[in-house]
Order: C-alpha cells, then sequence, then structure tokens
C-alpha cells in the first residue's frame, strides 16, 4: 500500500459555490465569506482561543489519547513551558516562558524529534493543538518515522513574550538569528515530558531532529539548516519566503493569473482608469470615484490600498474550500450582468468601474454598518487592512500584528505595493515608499522613511540568510502555484533552483502552505503526491542519522512547566505571512 494510502482520511468533498447571477452588492450576503477576513485581522494568541468540546471532526484519533503501546498520553491540548533566553548574546538578560505543544503519541525510543515552529496569529492550515495530529504534516511525518512532535510558539507571539511591551526597545530582541538560536536552545536544553525526554537520548547528537516549519517560519526551516546544520539533521519547508525583497509587486502576480480570466480583466481596466485620473491631477473626478466606492474621506494611498480588501482575501484559500473566500462571490457579481456572463475580457472599465463600485459599497457596509466618515474611522481596522500606521503604534503585548510588522520593516522587507509600472490589480500609486512611510510612522524613532535604508537592511538580511542561493542538505521544499509568496520562494521564476535528492522542490497545484493540511492532500492529487513523497523521503533520511557519543560539555537541562489552557483555535492569514 503507498504511504500515502496508509495515513489517508476518508475522502472529503470540497465545498464549492456555483457561479451567481447577481448584478448587485445589495443582493449578496457578504458576511459568511468576510468571517474569515475579519478574524484574520483580529490579535488571536497562536495558542489561544476557544476550546471545543470534541476534536475537529477530521482528527481520526479519538480522546483520550494513547501512545504506540496503549497507554493513554496526556491530551492535544495540554501546554508546556519552556524557559527560554531573552538575548542569546547575553544570557545575563534573563529567560522568558515560551509556550509549547508537546505529544509522543507515535514515539519509539530513537525516533526523531519533530519541531513544528507557530510564528504568527494568521496561520492558515492549523492551530497549535491540531498541528501535533496526523491530519497535518508534523503529525503524519511523525507517525511515519515513530517521532515526537513539539509545536512552540515563536518569540514575542502569543504569550511567549519576553517583555511586558512592545515597544522599539523589547522589539530589538526580536529578530530572525535570535528564532533560530531559541530552537537550537530548545533542542540542546528542553526536558520533554515523554519518556526519556529528560535525558541525553533526545539531544541532536542522539536522536535527529527535523524542523517543520510553513510561510515564514518555512523560511526559518531552510535558514536553520544553512546557520545550524548539526543540530537540525533535516527541514520540512512550505511556502517558504526564502528571498527577502523590499519591492514584491509580484505577490499580485499569482492572483492575477489564477482569479477568473474576466474578474482580472476587469479589476485591472478599473485601476488603470484610476492610475489614469490620478496622473492627470483631476481631482475632482477622483474625489467622484472615491464617493463612488464610499469612501470619500480616504486618502489616495489608503483608497487605492482599501479597493483591493476582495483580492487579498485570496491568501485564505486552500484546495479544500477553494471558493469558501470573498473573491469568488465578488467576481461572480462583477462580471454578471442582466443574465449574461462577460468572456474573458471582462466588460471594460466604463461599465466594470461602477459595478465595482456598488459591490465594493457593499462589502463595507457589511463590515462598517455603513460608509460615513464617522463609520469608516471607527471600522479603521478592517478598512484600510491596517495601513494606517496608527493601528500598529501600541505597544499593546496582546498584538501578533506588531511584531509581524517589526519583522517586515526590520528585516524582511516582503513589501506588497502594486507594479510599479502599472497595469496591475493594485495601483501603482501604493508603491513602497508607503510601506517606508508606514514603517517610520507605525515605530517613530526607529525607521526613517528612506528606501535606502530599507534596502539596505534587506541587504543584510540576504547576505546573512542567502536566499534563494541556499544549498542546506536535507531540506523538502514544497510551493504553491497559486500561492501569492510564490515569487519569493524557491520555485520563484528567479531563483532558478534545481531540485536534488537532498533538495527536493515540488511545486503543487496548491495555494500558501495548502501541503501542510491532510484535507488538501485528499482533493488536490499534486499535493496527495508530495505527501507520498515525504512520507517515503523522511524515513529515509531518518535512517541514515548516525547517533554519537556523549556530548562534550553537557548543558543543564530546563525543567519543563505544565499548564492546561483553552486552546484550539483555527486561524486563517490575510496577505500577510
Amino acid at each position: 500500500m503507498r504511504p500515502f494510502r496508509k495515513f489517508c482520511l476518508n475522502n472529503a468533498i470540497a465545498v464549492l459555490l456555483g457561479a451567481s447571477q447577481l448584478v448587485s452588492g445589495a443582493d449578496v450576503n457578504w458576511e459568511p465569506y468576510l468571517e474569515g477576513y475579519k478574524n484574520s485581522l483580529h490579535n488571536f494568541g497562536i495558542f489561544d482561543g476557544r476550546r471545543t468540546t470534541k476534536p475537529a471532526p477530521e482528527l481520526r484519533k479519538s480522546r483520550p489519547v494513547a501512545d504506540v503501546n496503549g497507554n493513554t498520553i496526556p491530551d492535544y491540548d495540554v501546554l508546556y513551558e519552556f524557559d527560554q533566553l531573552i538575548d542569546h548574546n547575553n544570557a545575563s538578560r534573563g529567560t522568558f516562558r515560551m509556550r509549547y505543544y508537546h505529544t509522543w503519541e507515535y514515539y519509539r525510543e530513537g525516533g526523531p524529534i519533530i519541531l513544528n515552529d507557530l510564528s504568527t496569529h494568521h496561520v492558515p492550515w492549523a492551530g497549535g493543538e491540531r498541528s501535533l495530529t496526523n491530519v497535518t504534516t508534523p503529525g503524519a511525518i511523525a507517525q511515519a518515522t515513530n517521532g515526537a512532535v513539539v509545536v512552540v510558539e515563536h518569540r514575542f507571539y502569543g504569550k511567549s513574550k519576553p517583555f511586558p511591551d512592545l515597544s522599539a526597545d523589547s522589539l530589538r530582541f526580536h529578530t530572525i538569528s535570535q528564532a533560530l538560536q531559541d530552537f537550537v536552545y530548545f533542542a540542546r536544553n528542553v526536558r520533554l515530558a515523554m519518556p526519556g525526554g529528560d535525558g541525553e537520548g533526545i539531544r541532536p547528537h542522539r536522536s535527529p531532529w527535523i524542523f517543520i516549519g510553513g510561510s515564514y517560519s518555512g523560511a526559518l526551516a531552510a535558514f536553520i539548516m544553512e546557520q545550524h546544520p548539526g543540530v537540525f539533521w533535516a527541514a520540512y519547508a512550505s511556502s517558504a519566503a526564502v528571498q527577502p525583497k523590499i519591492d514584491f509587486w509580484q505577490y499580485w502576480s499569482p492572483i492575477e493569473q489564477h482569479m477568473p480570466a474576466n474578474c482580472t480583466a476587469d479589476v485591472k481596466a478599473v485601476v488603470s482608469l484610476i492610475d489614469g485620473v490620478l496622473d492627470s491631477g483631476n481631482q475632482t473626478r477622483m474625489t467622484e470615484i472615491k464617493t463612488q466606492f464610499g469612501l470619500g474621506s480616504l486618502n489616495t494611498i489608503d483608497f487605492v490600498n482599501t479597493i483591493n480588501i476582495p483580492f487579498r482575501t485570496w491568501q485564505t484559500l486552500q484546495p479544500a474550500s477553494a471558493r469558501n473566500s470573498l473573491i469568488y462571490p465578488f467576481c461572480d457579481a462583477l462580471e454578471t450582468q442582466g443574465g449574461q456572463v462577460a468572456g474573458a475580457e471582462g466588460w471594460g472599465a466604463q461599465i466594470a468601474l461602477p459595478k465595482y463600485a456598488d459591490l465594493f459599497r457593499s462589502v463595507i457596509t457589511s463590515l462598517c454598518g455603513n460608509t460615513t466618515t464617522e463609520a469608516l474611522q471607527a471600522c479603521n481596522s478592517f478598512v484600510t487592512i491596517g495601513f494606517n500606521a496608527s493601528r500598529y503604534v501600541s505597544t499593546d503585548v496582546d498584538s501578533d500584528l506588531r511584531p509581524w510588522m517589526w519583522t517586515l520593516c526590520n528585516e524582511a522587507g516582503w513589501f506588497q505595493p502594486g507594479p510599479p509600472n502599472g497595469g496591475g490589480i493594485v495601483s501603482k500609486y501604493f508603491d513602497v515608499q508607503a510601506w517606508a512611510t508606514f514603517c517610520s510612522e507605525a515605530f517613530p524613532g526607529t525607521f526613517t522613511n528612506s528606501l535606502t535604508e530599507f534596502q539596505a537592511r534587506v541587504d543584510t538580511t540576504l547576505q546573512q540568510y542567502k536566499g534563494w542561493n541556499t544549498m542546506a542538505d536535507r531540506v523538502f521544499v514544497v510551493n504553491g502555484r497559486r500561492d501569492p509568496w510564490l515569487e519569493v520562494t524557491l520555485s520563484a521564476t528567479e531563483a532558478n533552483a534545481s531540485s536534488t535528492d537532498l533538495r527536493p522542490i515540488y511545486l503543487t497545484n496548491g495555494f500558501h502552505g495548502s501541503d501542510m493540511s491532510h484535507a488538501n492532500a485528499v482533493v488536490e492529487p499534486s499535493i496527495g503526491e508530495v505527501w507520498n513523497q515525504a512520507l517515503t523521503t523522511f524515513p529515509r533520511w531518518v535512517s541514515e542519522f548516525e547517533r554519537q557519543g556523549s556530548s562534550a560539555s553537557k548543558a543543564r537541562s530546563k525543567p519543563f512547566r505544565l499548564a492546561v489552557v483553552v486552546a484550539g483555535a483555527t486561524l486563517s492569514m490575510l496577505a500577510v505571512l
């Protein structure tokens, strides 16, 4: 029996919504589609949320959890804590409590330790405890290799925050380097609750450690194999944005290519018309257009950014739920008129502009109640998609958005402007300078609005972590051709990266991180084949690991702390990594 079939769940049926015949935004009930959009903008902790009374329907294992020998072990939702160094360059700064989930459901002595990093509140494939199970890649690989799984909450996210505030002074310890050293220190010092978990046998020189990550943490998977190959034996990197980049306008390209052709044509036509008005300096006409959209009170940058709300939801799509997103009913309504559906060329700007505006105004009304200035201001976090820097200035420790924007501004770039020469679904006036200004306003006194400064920061990150030039061995790379982050992964057109036995690179028909969830592998054959390959490759790599003798210098292990908490929320990602 093929490995994928051995791990196969009962077949799932993708939820498909038929093309609508709607012509007016007022006829559309947007709420089901906006719910995921709203949730993705809220500040969820990774391991926080409402704990359901029973596991998700697709979980094969029932509670209580039992190990391979039939012994009852702690439930998936049990939380542990580890004393992590605040500063790996100066241990005297002390420690903070880093939270993690852990199960040894499939573990046999000598098996690998599989570490999965959850780094932001917008993870599309799993919540914390769910990532322990075999419906996600970490759990499935653990089952295939008789490994134990650990799901770690990244520093500065959820409740694993080193300081009581998110000031710039605190966030200076929020770097890629510190994060990578967190995982190394964890592997060398953690005392896991499982049998033998407090001994020498689980240390990296005695047992293979496998790092699994998707999205930003997928990049960390590649980076850690470059920086610390003696600690982690192998890695799985899904949708890994390995290439830091300041002007990442190509983010929009897969969306343009894969959403309905007539919708792409009409959105481009409307955006080109708006750019033409802005080129001409005709403020009267520009005010008329803003008013049509119900956004007359917004400035130009916020306006051209805000009207892209429907298309930013593309990043929430997955093969198992491909049409459960705002983008499809929006496009269906935009391209339907008088019972007729537009051809691939669309209706053209003159027809599409008022339809687009009507539909968008309906969406904003659903989000904010109405489109008055007062309502838009009260609904600012939704309307401007957070591009108003005031939303990020607060140093409230409960925020997970501010640490993410710090990573973009401080090291990675990944700014998502419109194409510099226009002609896309995003205005050329939403440019890189707008992002630089945002960073300077969100973190006053830390960054200037100089593009030269941000380019230098990104160049430093690229030099340190190699980007597309990463050549580490035993890294299993998976990307999706419908992923908006595709052009900063190793499958990017510019990357020119070759797939090898020790660094296989797979390009599926998935979206962002689709291969991390088994539900997608069931409905999309290219992802199913990746699961086949992963579940044969990792057992082979684990079998090649050579255990060494006792460590020359044994670090004292930190005792684990245990806490049962409310957990289990499944979180979404929206236009952020």
